[in-house]
This record gives structure tokens, C-alpha cells and sequence, in this order.
């Protein structure tokens, strides 16, 4: 594991992307103005030069903390779209970091049933208070879907298994879809 975490660290590559900060130069950029507070999907840096398609203008009643959760919240929302989840409906969030506990809280707020899933136990935990049915941890998730399956499975999580793929498939209703925006074998 240390072997191969130093030779990912000794890999130049840019750190982060959720990218807070003003507009410096915006001379060829309609919409955008020089001093605007923006937000973008951008390596962390002093300045970057932010595709126009990845920026969006940061309301004054958002602190910057708040607005550097955007990029993040944004790939949880697209997983959201490709789900297609009524409310009413089941979807199951397999990984309860900050995109999935994201994912859940969104898909709570649209009136869809979650069930959520993780080995961390805070994790299941700040799932379970953010209205997500969570089975302790080995109990089947087949018990807990409803009859015919789930409408979707949302991975979020990040793994060198393609267990979460494998159960996700088995665990939807026909025509039910899994989206990946995690990582997994």
C-alpha cells in the first residue's frame, strides 16, 4: 500500500477540482465580468484558466465553503438525472462518502425511497439521519428492496471490485438501471 500510494504521489498531476475564487480577466467570456466570485470544476491553483462550460456565478448569500461543494454536488445530481427516480419509487446508494451522502439527501428531498450502503459505520449512520433505510452491515439488501427490485442503484463508491456492479444488476427491477460515478473493478 505505501509503495503504491509514493508512486501515485510522485506522479505530477493537479490536485482537487472544486476551484472557488473571482474572476480576473473575463474580456472574452459573455456572462462573466471581472471581480465576479465564481465557482468551478478547475485544479486547485493560484489562477486557473476555467472552461466558461464549468464556471457558475456564486449567489452573495453563499459562502465560499458552501460553493466549493458544487462540483461535487454536481456529479451526485448527474447521477440523480441518468436514475430517473420518481418519488415513491426505491434507488440504493452503494458508498456513503461525500458524493453518495450527498446523493441521498438529494434523492430524499425529491421524495425517493434510499437505501443506503456502506462498511463505514458513521457513514451508514449520517445516511440513516438523512432519511435513508441502512441494513447493518452483512444483512442482504434483497430482504430490504421491494418486490421485483429497485428502480436504480446509484455506485458512488470506489473500489478494485466489480462486486458493487455485480449486485447492483441483480438487485433492480427489469428495465432498472445502475449508474457509476464512483470507480470499481
Amino acid at each position: 500500500t505505501v509503495s503504491a500510494i509514493r508512486s501515485k504521489l510522485a506522479q505530477p498531476i493537479p490536485l482537487g477540482y472544486c476551484h472557488v475564487g473571482q474572476v480576473l480577466d473575463a474580456s472574452e467570456v459573455p456572462g462573466f465580468a471581472a471581480g465576479d466570485r465564481v465557482v468551478s470544476n478547475s485544479p486547485h491553483a493560484e489562477v486557473v484558466s476555467a472552461s466558461p462550460a464549468f464556471v457558475a456565478r456564486i449567489p452573495a448569500s453563499v459562502s465560499d465553503e458552501h460553493a466549493a461543494f458544487t462540483p461535487l454536488a454536481a456529479i451526485a445530481l448527474q447521477g440523480l438525472r441518468l436514475l430517473d427516480a420518481k418519488p415513491g419509487e426505491t434507488v440504493v446508494v452503494m458508498g456513503l462518502g461525500l458524493i453518495g451522502q450527498l446523493a441521498v439527501r438529494l434523492l430524499r428531498a425529491r421524495g425517493v425511497n434510499v437505501i443506503g450502503v456502506d462498511p463505514d459505520d458513521a457513514k451508514r449512520t449520517d445516511a440513516k439521519q438523512a432519511g435513508a433505510l441502512v441494513p447493518e452491515l452483512g444483512a442482504s439488501l434483497f430482504t430490504l428492496r421491494p418486490p421485483g427490485g429497485v428502480t436504480g442503484v446509484l455506485i458512488t463508491a470506489s473500489t478494485p471490485s466489480s462486486e458493487p456492479v455485480n449486485q447492483a444488476a441483480r438487485l433492480c427491477r427489469r428495465r432498472g438501471r445502475v449508474v457509476l460515478v464512483g470507480v470499481t473493478g
